[in-house]
């Protein structure tokens, strides 16, 4: 996928969990053409490295991309090189993540209001993805755009999921 076109990749099989995600390049103001920035987390930095024999909490930058490296079968000489990677420790990150059901998030504007709207991660946006730029900025332009009658389309929830190629991709993974 071109940079900002993909979802978030869990690498399932990850003793870590890791999760990344390359989105809308540059992803900074005068972020350089020929620099990609791209962010990962894991779900378990506590837990051995599948590559690096250690756990995620105790890696330098280098150890995590080299764990990246081993799971997408790349060579960390040609791809990371350069790279320059930053760890920081997010605790309480994945909590929008945790289970909950339908209805435990408000929407971004509640019913009736005139003047009252929801912006954060926390409100439910039908379709969507928390933990995402786009998810926050779309619940902003929801939230404006009305209150301010502003005639301007909301960009499009990318539905990967409901792709036929998606589905048949998933089902054949499912059973290797």
């Amino acid at each position: 996928n071109k940079a900002g076109t993909g979802s978030q990749v869990t690498l399932k099989d990850s003793n870590w969990f890791i999760s990344f995600a390359l989105n809308h390049q540059p992803h900074y103001i005068d972020q350089p053409a020929d620099v990609q920035v791209f962010w990962a987390y894991g779900l378990h930095p506590d837990r051995v490295g599948n590559f690096v024999g250690k756990p995620m909490t105790e890696c330098n930058g280098e150890e995590i991309l080299r764990e990246l490296c081993g799971h997408l079968k790349f060579d960390y000489d040609e791809v990371f090189a350069n790279a320059i990677c930053i760890p920081c420790r997010l605790p309480y990150i994945t909590s929008m993540f945790m289970p909950r059901s339908q209805g435990d998030r408000p929407l971004p504007i509640p019913k009736n209001s005139k003047n009252l709207a929801f912006v954060s991660q926390f409100v439910e946006i039908p379709a969507d993805v928390v933990f995402t730029v786009e998810y926050s900025i779309r619940v902003a332009q929801m939230a404006v755009y009305e209150f301010l009658n502003i005639d301007r389309e909301i960009p499009p929830i990318s539905e990967f999921d409901k792709e036929l190629k998606v589905k048949i991709e998933t089902l054949f993974k499912a059973f290797k």
